[in-house]
């Protein structure tokens, strides 16, 4: 099912890998700050109380408050269909991309950390850029374009970035997406009728998928329209092989997310979860289309700016570099029409900067065929000079400024003063501002947003705790007092 790489493209390709984890060193294991390393946070968060707490104690769900018992959310506080037990849940996302690192830090017997997650987090990367080395292979099985696709994917900022520092189901998900996309090509490019076994990978590859995130879904009903139009283009009854597969890979991912989330919450409460981040993400609430539609051309802009000379150079000789031109169209299907499903039901969501991510197969894969379509030599210096820039404009958005300095360590301070002196039977309140979970990882405590003192000893009140310390912000600083109930 994977043919193997010749030995000179895995050399350049493992080469290129290692140049990109120089590229990022400057950036690892420096204190989670912006650009939404808020999303790894949170995922850390979750992680470190299966640590401590044990994975059962948490029902499989990733809890996003910590459980010591000036921690837990009190009565009134929220409303929040994730809560139970006085722990929040963050169900957002199907549980795969927080089980794997999980898994990871279990049998290594770590601690969860930032610098195991990006480290983690990167290591996929690598597999994800031969995933597409075999993706474009199907459509050109001899020359460079492979290689230029994945090597490519592995210097465009919006990968640099969400294949390191920032880590979320959304962003993860590529790396599954990416080998569905291969098998499915695979099927769909074929002349022969469709073996139960293709469409068993097909399944398999789409369960995976929706198992890490929502892009499965859209991947299912991209596969399922290309073979229906197939089988009534062909009459080739085989097709509706796949759409099967499609059903049952999202199918079954769909029933197990919900098995396990159910774990921890009713149906009742799990409905009024989704269809509130419905309402919160969806298109249908969008106001003012025209500046989600301009932040959408500034996040493309940002994440892959540097391939604009590869995909003219696509535009310019298509014929030359796609021989077979129906292949070619599989391909910007299976990955066009997830990207544009996204935005057609979740177009507020895909105003962040991380949606854009998704394309990347498709553009890395168009421009790699673009640049063949040079002489050998010069397709060189353009993929090197296109690289350049990507690392270039990757250092722009996320500059590779020392550890210790300000911009990104004042989140860590918060956390830590935060820490130091808050003891362990006080609940920690924030007075007037509410900080991200950054703050809260490096507090290691559930922090509680009030308005006035009065909020804070009524929070004391419903919790049954008479200790309590509220931290607010005077000119740039974090001062406490704290708080006692007789």
């Amino acid at each position: 099912m994977f043919v193997a790489m010749p030995r000179r493209h895995l050399l350049i390709l493992l080469t290129a890998f290692s140049a990109s984890l120089v590229v990022r060193w400057p950036l690892l294991n420096r204190p989670l700050s912006g650009h939404h390393e808020l999303c790894s946070a949170l995922v850390l968060i979750a992680l470190d109380n299966w640590h401590h707490d044990g994975f059962m104690a948490h029902h499989g769900a990733p809890a996003i408050t910590f459980s010591g018992p000036a921690d837990l959310v009190p009565p009134g506080y929220t409303d929040a269909p994730g809560l139970r037990d006085g722990t929040l849940y963050y169900l957002s996302h199907p549980p795969l991309a927080f089980d794997l690192p999980h898994t990871l830090f279990a049998i290594t017997a770590t601690e969860p950390s930032a610098l195991g997650l990006q480290l983690f987090n990167i290591f996929f990367h690598l597999l994800t850029a031969i995933g597409l080395y075999l993706v474009v292979r199907e459509l050109q099985h001899e020359g460079p374009s492979p290689l230029f696709a994945s090597v490519l994917y592995l210097f465009m900022p919006a990968p640099l970035w969400f294949h390191g520092n920032a880590y979320m189901s959304d962003m993860f998900v590529q790396n599954a997406w990416v080998w569905h996309v291969l098998v499915a090509l695979r099927a769909l490019k074929s002349e022969r009728p469709i073996s139960w076994r293709l469409a068993a990978w097909c399944a398999i590859t789409l369960f995976i998928t929706t198992t890490i995130s929502w892009p499965g879904v859209w991947a299912g009903l991209a596969l399922a329209a290309i073979a229906l139009w197939q089988w009534r283009a062909k009459r080739d009854a085989t097709r509706l092989r796949l759409v099967s597969a499609a059903v049952l890979g999202v199918g079954l991912a769909l029933g197990y997310t919900a098995w396990r989330w159910l774990q921890v919450v009713d149906a009742n409460a799990l409905l009024a979860y989704f269809t509130g981040r419905y309402a919160e993400r969806g298109t249908a609430s969008i106001h003012g289309a025209a500046s989600i539609f301009g932040m959408l051309a500034l996040n493309y802009r940002i994440s892959w700016l540097p391939l604009l000379l590869p995909l003219a150079l696509l535009l310019w000789r298509r014929k030359a570099v796609a021989p077979g031109s129906s292949s070619l169209w599989l391909l910007v299907a299976l990955t066009g029409l997830p990207v544009l499903l996204e935005m057609l039901f979740l177009l507020e969501y895909t105003g962040h900067d991380f949606a854009a991510l998704k394309a990347g197969l498709l553009l890395c894969g168009l421009g790699g065929l673009g640049l063949s379509a040079l002489r050998a030599r010069w397709s060189w210096v353009a993929l090197a000079a296109t690289c350049v820039a990507g690392v270039l404009y990757f250092y722009r958005t996320n500059p590779p400024s020392q550890v210790d300095d300000a911009r990104f360590t004042w989140q860590m301070e918060q956390g830590r003063s935060i820490a130091n002196e808050a003891r362990s039977d006080e609940m920690v309140f924030t007075l007037g501002f509410t900080p991200e979970p950054q703050v809260q990882w490096y507090a290691k405590r559930t922090l509680f947003r009030v308005d006035g003192v009065d909020g804070a000893s009524a929070l004391l009140e419903s919790a049954g705790r008479t200790k309590g310390i509220v931290f607010r912000m005077v000119n740039d600083e974090l001062k406490h007092e704290r708080i006692r109930l007789p």
